[in-house]
């Protein structure tokens, strides 16, 4: 659950909100030769923001995934069981592969929306359907 007001981690009781420790993601760009390198960092949720965070020395910006758009399997005929754990990513920032479950990754997106609208600040539209 992420924190509430006053408590450690938010608003008044910390540096800022967040679902607990931060969650070990890979993370790389692609482009149209391809997808590059895996990145190592860590999704950081917070009510409306999954932020995926480089780790130290992993020279990359942040992302934020928290609207991203989940866009469809572009290999065109299924995929074998290691890239069905991937999630293919449209975000403001360009395009990204996400190693991570994508009903796990659907889920984060809704809770991270879900209580952004419960603090009354702005729902991040998760770009489903």
């Amino acid at each position: 659950m992420i924190n509430q007001p006053g408590a450690p981690g938010s608003p008044g009781g910390g540096p800022g909100p967040t679902a607990g420790p931060p969650v070990p993601a890979r993370l790389r760009p692609v482009t149209a030769a391809g997808p590059g390198d895996w990145l190592s960092g860590a999704l950081r949720l917070g009510p409306g923001s999954l932020m995926w965070a480089p780790d130290s020395g992993v020279s990359a910006s942040p992302v934020e995934l928290a609207a991203a758009t989940t866009l469809p399997d572009q290999g065109g005929g299924g995929r074998s069981r290691k890239q069905a754990m991937l999630v293919d990513l449209q975000t403001p920032a360009g395009q990204f592969q996400l190693d991570m479950d994508p009903v796990l990754f659907e889920m984060s997106q809704e809770l991270v929306a879900e209580e952004a609208a419960k603090r009354g600040g702005p729902a991040a539209d998760p770009g489903f359907g």
